[in-house]
């Protein structure tokens, strides 16, 4: 967890400059993107994918960041395919600013043998076509790609695949709304552990240290990957 407290400093460290710009920078991104709690009601909980990696329903921080984008700001061949808008906002969350320290970070000290089937680049994740089985920077895996929505697991290597102490799903997905002419952005994650025992009712395990991280982290991941779909 210490690289991902260093990149989630560096990268909203970068937002702004200083006490000032670090002020600044959060400001910019509570103002461009909204952080909705979810709740075991969600979607997202009723999948197989999460009953795969989370299979004893153990708690977990769970949030939806949201950012909505006019459709006029959109690139054209981006407007009207929600596919291809959800591959580039992906392509956006790991190959743009947001997560830059974060890849630099983990391919210096996090990268054992057999990870030679990871993408460890910015330019390598730009390109990428997040395939199912896809792994990059030794903490990142997709278990899942509808089309419509790319699913990643973290929280640990990939070459851990079972049940494990630090775990996560990310869930990323465009949706077009013709009538409000918007496109609207959603990269909702969940932080857990799958191999605590079963204990229903008890709250998640994640440190307020690590929550208050987590919160600006997944904002700036979202808010570096629009500028990838924007005209």
């Amino acid at each position: 967890m210490g690289i991902l407290r260093i990149a989630a400093w560096t990268a909203l460290s970068g937002v702004g400059t200083g006490v000032v710009g670090l002020g600044a920078g959060m400001a910019y991104l509570a103002g461009g993107t909204s952080l909705v709690p979810l709740t075991k009601d969600d979607p997202m909980c009723k999948t197989r994918t999460w009953s795969r990696y989370n299979p004893r329903e153990n708690a977990a921080l769970k949030d939806d960041v949201i950012k909505a984008v006019p459709l006029s700001q959109i690139r054209p061949e981006l407007r009207d395919n929600e596919a291809a808008l959800t591959l580039e906002f992906c392509r956006g969350v790991w190959s743009r600013w947001g997560f830059k320290a974060q890849s630099i970070l983990q391919e210096r000290y996090d990268k054992p043998p057999g990870t030679d089937d990871n993408l460890w680049s910015t330019s390598e994740l730009a390109l990428a076509n997040y395939k199912k089985g896809q792994r990059f920077s030794n903490h990142f895996e997709v278990v899942e790609n509808s089309g419509k929505e790319i699913v990643v697991r973290c929280g640990a290597s990939p070459m851990e695949p079972g049940l494990r102490k630090s775990d996560g799903l990310i869930f990323i997905s465009a949706r077009i709304d013709p009538e409000q002419q918007q496109a609207v952005f959603h990269f909702k994650s969940a932080l857990f552990s799958s191999a605590a025992p079963k204990a229903p009712g008890t709250p998640h395990s994640v440190p307020s240290k690590i929550v208050f991280l987590h919160n600006w982290y997944v904002r700036m991941l979202s808010q570096s990957a629009v500028n990838n779909v924007k005209a």
